[in-house]
């Protein structure tokens, strides 16, 4: 009976997640469809206008890639196919490519990305591509409740044995 409790509650899990993906996936999907409508009911003849669209579209396409990845790498998990790479890494550089991959659309909505990490700290034991997807999605997830004019900043520092990483915005 329990392992049919068991089941039963991972089934609720399951379908609890299909319904919050399907909504999250249709909001930059509607995103998508209004800003082309808008473009081709005449905002192409406005080229300030239409490249402030096709940013946004840009910003839209980045969102439905990061789900579409998450899922994925959900899927890959839950097969067991996902593997680890561990190795000895430099918290400076783990940071320092989230930023320099994330700042681009952080500037485009209009929020400013920092990093404060020195680079002196010891190297952690970690996946740099599990980890660098960790830092991604925090960031990503900065970027899209950060209002306008925000901050959103990385830090990492030294706590006796451990390095502690941080990410923080001004967001809700």
């Amino acid at each position: 009976i329990l392992w049919v409790a068991f089941g039963y509650q991972r089934e609720i899990v399951r379908r609890d997640f299909i319904s919050n993906i399907s909504h999250e996936l249709r909001t930059p999907m509607a995103g998508l469809k209004a800003i082309s409508e808008t473009l081709l009911d005449g905002a192409l003849d406005d080229p300030p206008a239409a490249r402030k669209f096709v940013v946004r579209m840009d910003s839209e396409v980045d969102n439905l890639s990061q789900m579409v990845n998450e899922l994925l790498e959900l899927s890959r998990i839950e097969a067991g196919r996902s593997n680890f790479e561990f190795q000895r890494s430099e918290p400076y550089q783990l940071m320092g490519k989230v930023v320099e991959r994330m700042t681009l659309q952080a500037e485009r909505v209009g929020l400013n990305l920092t990093m404060d990490c020195p680079p002196q700290l010891p190297k952690v034991f970690a996946d740099p591509g599990r980890i660098s997807q960790v830092f991604v999605n925090l960031v990503h997830n900065a970027i899209k409740f950060t209002p306008n004019g925000g901050h959103i900043h990385l830090t990492a520092w030294q706590d006796s044995d451990k390095v502690v990483f941080k990410i923080s915005d001004d967001g809700v």
